[in-house]
């Protein structure tokens, strides 16, 4: 089987949507659909990311998270370069079948980029503990992991960092 022999469902009606066992997914104008990912023993919160038809089709076939790269825009197997591959326990779809949640063990134990476990390694401050954090009107994050699991620059060398100011 090729991710050519995945098959989608047309979306028809709200019923086959959201009560029939057909697959039908809705991307967004830019042909995207959000993925939430989490640890599937321990249920962190890993990141969020992005699938286009093509990414959602090979992490389908493949049995391992493909996303669509927003922006370098292109196909981005997880852990092709890394080796922090994402293998899929279970893929899930929402109610209105827009967004996709993936469980999953992680190759190596990290997902983030930056070198992080998870890529939400920071808190932002609410309630009394915002009164607390800020400072002249800005707010301070907390960190939440202050480990890194691998050093960015061994694992990508040179390659362009991906996030975009």
């Amino acid at each position: 089987m090729t991710a050519d022999d995945v098959r989608f469902q047309p979306r028809l009606s709200i019923e086959q949507v959201e009560e029939s066992d057909e697959l039908a997914p809705k991307f967004d104008d830019r042909g995207l659909i959000t993925v939430v990912t989490t640890d599937a023993d321990s249920g962190e919160l890993l990141m969020q990311g992005y699938m286009n038809e093509e990414a959602l089709r090979k992490s389908i076939q493949t049995g391992e998270a493909h996303y669509w790269s927003r922006s370098r825009e292109v196909l981005w197997h997880k852990g092709a370069t890394s080796g922090f591959v994402q293998k899929i326990r279970e893929l899930l779809i929402d109610d209105d079948q827009d967004c996709v949640w993936l469980r999953v063990e992680v190759a190596g134990g990290a997902s983030c980029h930056v070198g992080y476990r998870s890529c939400f390694y920071r808190s932002v401050p609410v309630g009394s503990d915002f009164d607390a954090a800020q400072k002249d009107g800005n707010v301070d994050l907390i960190w939440t992991e202050t480990e890194k699991v691998f050093d960015p620059i061994e694992v990508y060398g040179d390659a362009p960092n991906p996030t975009k100011l």
